[in-house]
């Protein structure tokens, strides 16, 4: 038995490639029926990826949000979650708030006002360098995980990353971390990536590129190759 921990956007689900997404998934239903384990993990809240996966028939065993901020099993029932601390949050919305940028809190389903439910904050940007400034302003005042991705800045617990969701995971359901692989193809992909075995999309953020790992043009192809061995 192999798991198989995926990215989802640009990497299982390719929006300018419908076709290539479908594949994906037809290889995916093909790994699980030969009793593997496959897990999506993103940086999608709950409400956000499970609309696309019921209409694309996605099938999982486990689905890993938030960047590993929230963790649930094939039946979604969620089996761990790791909230921002309610001081950071304060701080950061005194920033955001002063430098005009426009922002919501997360609880990993949808927005909320209350920071004990506050799992991610999300900052809407989709201009590179106001993402660049943005970055740079919390990470001097903040001991948070921070990054960019296409339309927004997310901020999470410091603690928080797809490497140590992926842990736990291990951890809480007594999985072997001997047969684990993963495949991603952004920035929030690397500590995933350099401590586990996998591989990274032909088309990828350049900060994966110093692990030196092999590429795949697609998850279909990646999951082909671990059905041969």
């Amino acid at each position: 038995m192999k798991m198989l921990a995926s990215d989802f956007d640009d990497t299982l689900y390719i929006e300018e490639n419908p076709e290539q997404t479908k594949k994906n998934i037809g290889a995916i239903k093909k790994f699980i029926s030969y009793g593997n384990i496959f897990c999506i993990i993103t940086g999608r809240n709950y409400t956000s990826i499970k609309k696309l996966l019921n209409e694309l028939k996605v099938p999982y065993t486990y689905l890993i949000c938030d960047d590993g901020a929230k963790i649930f099993n094939s039946v979604d029932y969620g089996i761990d979650t790791t909230y921002l601390e309610e001081e950071d949050i304060k701080i950061i919305e005194k920033i955001l708030k002063e430098k005009e940028w426009n922002y919501y809190l997360d609880d990993g389903y949808n927005k909320t006002e209350y920071l004990q439910d506050c799992v991610k904050i999300v900052v809407n940007s989709e201009d590179k360098k106001e993402q660049e400034n943005i970055v740079n302003t919390l990470k001097e005042q903040c001991d948070i995980h921070i990054y960019s991705s296409r339309k927004h800045v997310n901020i999470i617990n410091k603690t928080v990353n797809k490497k140590n969701a992926l842990n736990k995971l291990i951890n809480i359901e007594n999985l072997q971390d001997r047969n684990l692989y993963v495949i991603g193809d952004n920035d929030n992909d690397y500590e995933m990536l350099k401590e586990f075995d996998g591989v990274i999309m032909k088309n990828h953020h350049k900060k994966l590129e110093s692990l030196e790992k092999k590429e795949v043009n697609n998850l279909e192809e990646y999951i082909e190759e671990l059905m041969k061995d």
